[in-house]
């Protein structure tokens, strides 16, 4: 890779670049995200095997990916998407409404796993199975919006760092902010893959950061 970490193909295992070893080490690269696992070292993306390697935390190795990918994408002066239309997204955002109104505020559990404290945030009170997953109690509630504010549906995430879609959401035009959308057109908008990449993204530089949310 551009940071020098040496990986096998997408699904073979081989030593890990951590820890070393024969076998122990796979890629699976869910979603695009880099993900591995470790028969020693355990498991996580991208941005968390850079950090294992390099000894460095998680802005600092944050830094050295988005020097070597060039991340995040800047667009100077964005063109905002239109507005979509209310009809059809009832039922992912009524479904979000709900969980938030039995969820209670705390840190997540995936957050601090990857390094980043001090968030308080949506999480569930008690646990969901959802497209296969368990989301257990304490699982990150997020919503989903649109360029005028409508929540449009919602994202959970367990502390393993499993992900879905609240059924109903709609994902045309929609992104997560880590902010209320800016009054004016904002001089530079950051756009990344993933909640808790651009909550670091934001500890790196200025700007308005949404996380695109991809379908799984």
């Amino acid at each position: 890779s551009a940071l020098g970490i040496k990986v096998p193909s997408a699904g073979h295992h081989g030593a890990c670049p951590a820890c070393g070893g024969k076998d122990r080490f796979r890629l699976d690269d869910k979603a695009g995200r880099g993900t591995w696992f470790c028969n020693q070292c355990g498991h996580g993306d991208g941005l968390d095997l850079v950090r294992l390697v390099t000894g460095r935390k998680i802005k600092e190795a944050a830094g050295m990916v988005s020097e070597a990918l060039a991340l995040p994408e800047i667009q100077e002066k964005p063109v905002l998407p239109a507005r979509k239309k209310a009809a059809g997204k009832e039922a992912g955002a009524e479904r979000y409404t709900r969980l938030r109104q039995q969820s209670c505020n705390g840190e997540p559990v995936y957050l601090t796993n990857k390094g980043l404290h001090g968030y308080s945030l949506p999480l569930l009170s008690q646990p969901l199975n959802l497209a296969g997953i368990t989301f257990s109690s304490g699982s990150l509630l997020l919503p989903l919006t649109d360029i005028s504010g409508n929540i449009t549906g919602g994202q959970l995430i367990n502390p393993d760092g499993d992900k879905s879609l609240l059924p109903g959401s709609q994902l045309s035009g929609a992104f997560i902010a880590l902010t209320d959308i800016p009054a004016e057109t904002p001089e530079q908008v950051i756009i990344t893959e993933g909640f808790a990449t651009a909550l670091t993204v934001s500890l790196l530089t200025e700007g308005w950061i949404v996380a695109a949310v991809a379908a799984t």
